[in-house]
């Protein structure tokens, strides 16, 4: 494939996609993607003639490097992305990157429905940091391979196909899952069953980080790192879950549900099932929503 592009290797291959109105109102959608294999001469930057053409610098840009490695150049500072690492950063911003050497990565330019609140999550669960190694890049590359794949077959997915794909690979990013092949049994699974079967006690985030063997603090990040909830939160939801099927399916009293959903009082009951569900459980016990 011919690309016009200095230091590109033309083994590369880049694609375009004009999103429809339909997409660009709901759906996740992509403006250009590519494989690329280049070499020291490859540079690009939000000055580069491509950039300044039409939208491309009212896009976001994700890089997923699979060899060799680039430098980035935003908000004053340069970051190295290695083998394995990805590059996540607001094309409105003043940018530049460059491959350091023989080096291959694929390449998203996306926006859409809510993407710039995902890439702000994901920014804030990486410290803010716009190069990280993302526990699931695996199955992130699996994804961009596939993409890439149906492309150069000329059957590129459908614009719902496509919004599918990039809504699971923004949440591989935030949630840092690692795919269809992560183990049943690790630690937050543990913790998570063991939550679901003790919410009717008093529960603390301590209480579970030592059901599962972890320091509360480790188990705290490492918890919401894959689940994007804190623990505190998670228990706090799934006993609201608890008490709307007991609202619905039974006749307790509001406060016995309260009592048997691990709330230490009917009144604590009530102001969380407001604050998280909007009216009161006596309320919702007559409309379910």
């Amino acid at each position: 494939m011919l690309i016009p592009e200095a230091g590109v290797h033309q083994t590369s291959e880049r694609y375009f996609f004009t999103p429809s109105s339909l997409a660009r109102e709901l759906f996740y959608y992509l403006t250009r993607c590519g494989h690329y294999f280049c070499d020291h001469n490859y540079a690009f930057s939000d000055q580069s003639e491509i950039a300044r053409q039409g939208d491309h610098n009212r896009n976001l840009m994700l890089f997923a490097v699979q060899g060799g490695s680039l430098t980035l150049q935003l908000r004053g500072e340069t970051m190295l992305a290695a083998a394995g690492q990805v590059v996540f950063f607001d094309c409105r911003e003043p940018y530049r990157y460059a491959a350091c050497g023989p080096t291959e990565f694929y390449w998203l330019l996306l926006n859409g429905s809510n993407a710039r609140d995902f890439y702000r999550r994901i920014l804030q669960a990486r410290g803010g940091k716009h190069v990280f190694s993302p526990a699931g890049s695996t199955a992130l590359i699996q994804l961009l391979s596939s993409l890439l794949a149906a492309c150069a077959e000329g059957e590129p997915p459908s614009e719902a196909a496509c919004s599918q794909l990039l809504h699971q690979a923004l949440c591989l990013l935030l949630l840092d899952e690692t795919g269809p092949g992560q183990r049943d049994d690790d630690r937050i699974s543990q913790a998570i069953r063991f939550m679901r079967q003790n919410l009717q006690r008093p529960l603390s985030v301590q209480d579970v980080a030592q059901a599962v063997h972890l320091s509360p603090s480790h188990f705290s990040r490492q918890f919401k790192a894959q689940t994007g909830y804190s623990p505190y939160e998670y228990i706090v939801l799934r006993r609201i879950d608890a008490a709307k099927h007991l609202l619905t399916s039974t006749r307790l009293t509001v406060g016995e549900i309260a009592y048997q959903t691990g709330y230490n009082s009917e009144e604590n009951f009530i102001h969380s099932f407001q604050k998280h569900v909007g009216i009161s459980p006596g309320l919702f016990r007559q409309y379910p929503i």
